[in-house]
């Protein structure tokens, strides 16, 4: 029996590392970089929202490594919240959290090798560190009710968000107007927006950063 349990183990590893192989998404960086599995970073970059609001953001994106249409979601946990809100917006439409928890976030679609920005922050009010895991999950569809049913379950990322007041970069002493960039609220970039209610990021020459929401 011994050995037989020993042959069981290095099958049921090796059919693991082949889900996790064939799993269709991934977390990239803002540069594409991949994110591993079970990677935890540590964020402490602070972006000025005015008014004396600030956030700290996750810069996680997911990229579907395949040709073909994803329909996909999360389970994300929050673990320490001290103080503030934690807000998310993959793979669909943005919601914030003000305690600890786990949830599932609703099932959206990705287009063949499309690669969205998941809008994860943590918008501290005081100093702390806020601590948020997700795994990326695979949907298929009901044949019958067309609903999304859980199919796989795909790689892990701990985010620790520590807020710091001295890490704030003020736009006050920026140049000018490095890039602007547009995200519709479920994290898809664009071009140019158009009628309605979009997620601006403008980078300034002295490496500030400000995100609001702006209504065309």
């Amino acid at each position: 029996m011994k050995k037989l349990f020993t042959l069981i183990i290095p099958m049921l590893m090796g059919v693991s590392a082949l889900h996790a192989q064939d799993f269709p998404l991934q977390f990239v960086d803002a540069q594409g970089n991949v994110v591993a599995d079970g990677t935890v970073l540590q964020l402490t970059t602070v972006e000025d929202l005015g008014y004396g609001d600030v956030q700290i953001p996750a810069g996680l994106f997911v990229e579907n490594k395949t040709a073909d249409e994803v329909t996909c979601g999360t389970d994300y946990s929050i673990t320490a919240l001290p103080n503030g809100a934690f807000q998310t917006c993959f793979p669909t439409n943005c919601v914030m959290r003000e305690t600890t928890g786990s949830w599932s976030s609703e099932a959206g679609t990705m287009k063949g090798n499309e690669k969205r920005n998941m809008l994860t922050e943590w918008l501290p009010i005081s100093e702390g560190t806020a601590v948020a895991e997700f795994q990326l999950l695979k949907f298929k569809l009901n044949p019958v009710t067309k609903k999304p049913t859980l199919d796989t379950r795909g790689p892990k990322v701990t985010l620790n968000f520590i807020y710091n007041p001295s890490h704030i970069q003020s736009t006050d002493a920026a140049t000018s107007i490095a890039t602007v960039e547009y995200y519709t609220l479920d994290g898809r970039r664009i071009t140019h927006p158009t009628q309605g209610v979009f997620i601006s990021r403008v980078t300034y020459t002295n490496g500030a950063v400000k995100t609001q929401k702006q209504k065309f």
